[in-house]
């Protein structure tokens, strides 16, 4: 292929993938769902049909067990965090009541009482604003509740339609390609689909790795609510350029402030390794399941955000590894790099 259809091959790649997350990506979005959860459960149900079950029947054990597994762990996980924000709220007036007392002669040394007032009320203004924007959130959650619960539940039960139904499906798209064009299909749709799911992969050990490196690190030093703030900053990894600094580095500044050195110290050692195992692992571990560059997968991460916002730290990766499986198919050999 010469260098300007390369290019033209590139443009006209990026510019599809674009429009379908910008335009189409909600209207198809159960869909592409139930793909990849058929793709991800079609070793187990081909497993228990090697044991004499059939197809459907392992389709269906298949589902129920993972969305079982789901809740179980959202149960433990839940019950846990119960007990502890049950302590939490049993010892939050006196945590209030004891930083107030260490931060007031702080206030006292920086002006006076007019500058202090002012600055307790824009405080005050800012954590009023902090509450108000976590309702706004939680609101949002449950206006859209409804609809996610729908998208979940078309995604379940096409994935249990293409897992039961792989061969017949498989059958009938083929004869609507051309057989010179079927094994490019062929390899594109396993480029894409293992890409993508190694994507999530690696997310999902990702975010437990943030999740239990924080718990771990504030068990070890013998930290109350460790859980609890565990899965805080497993969830805040969800969102870039947050996790457990959000919550550690605040803390830390806390605890310095009325005046625990070491609680402090043990606070910066929890989150500096955590970031460290972090920012040593995400690149590889996104590259490796994803067959991307580490580099490209940083570009991607990058890009994605810019263009989609939050959601582009899922969309991006997604997205350059689709885009490099369709350019492989269209020139197979300007991409033997491996890039």
């Amino acid at each position: 292929m010469s260098y300007g259809k390369r290019m033209v091959a590139w443009i006209v790649t990026c510019g599809t993938v674009y429009a379908f997350w910008r335009w189409y990506s909600n209207l198809l979005m159960p869909f592409v769902l139930a793909v990849l959860f058929s793709v991800w459960l079609d070793p187990v149900v081909a497993k228990l049909q090697r044991w004499g079950l059939s197809r459907s029947v392992g389709a269906l054990l298949a589902l129920i067990f993972s969305i079982l597994g789901i809740f179980l762990v959202m149960i433990l996980l839940t019950t846990v965090l119960v007990a502890e924000l049950k302590q939490l709220m049993k010892g939050l007036p006196s945590m209030v009541k004891t930083t107030e007392e260490a931060l007031h002669p702080l206030l006292a040394k920086v002006g006076d009482v007019r500058h202090q007032l002012g600055q307790i009320q824009d405080g005050t203004t800012t954590a009023s604003r902090l509450v108000e924007s976590i309702f706004r959130f939680v609101a949002n959650f449950l206006v859209h509740l409804p609809d996610t619960v729908l998208m979940l539940m078309v995604a379940v039960m096409a994935a249990f339609f293409i897992m039961r139904d792989k061969e017949l499906l498989v059958r009938q798209a083929m004869n609507w390609i051309p057989p010179a064009l079927r094994p490019s299909l062929v390899s594109l749709q396993m480029d894409i689909t293992s890409g993508a799911l190694g994507f999530i992969k690696a997310q999902i050990m990702l975010v437990s790795m943030t999740c239990f490196g924080t718990m771990t690190g504030l068990v070890l030093f013998r930290f109350h609510y460790a859980v609890f703030i565990g899965v805080l900053a497993g969830l805040l990894d969800f969102i870039p350029y947050m996790g457990p600094t959000t919550i550690l580095i605040p803390w830390a500044l806390i605890t310095f402030i009325m005046g625990y050195p070491v609680t402090t110290v043990k606070l910066l050692i929890v989150m500096f390794g955590v970031a460290l195992m972090r920012q040593i692992a995400e690149p590889r571990l996104v590259g490796d399941n994803t067959g991307l560059h580490p580099l490209i997968a940083i570009l991607a991460l990058y890009l994605g955000v810019q263009f989609f916002g939050p959601s582009g730290f899922v969309v991006g990766p997604i997205s350059a590894v689709i885009i490099k499986a369709i350019v492989q198919v269209l020139d197979p050999p300007s991409l033997d790099s491996g890039v």
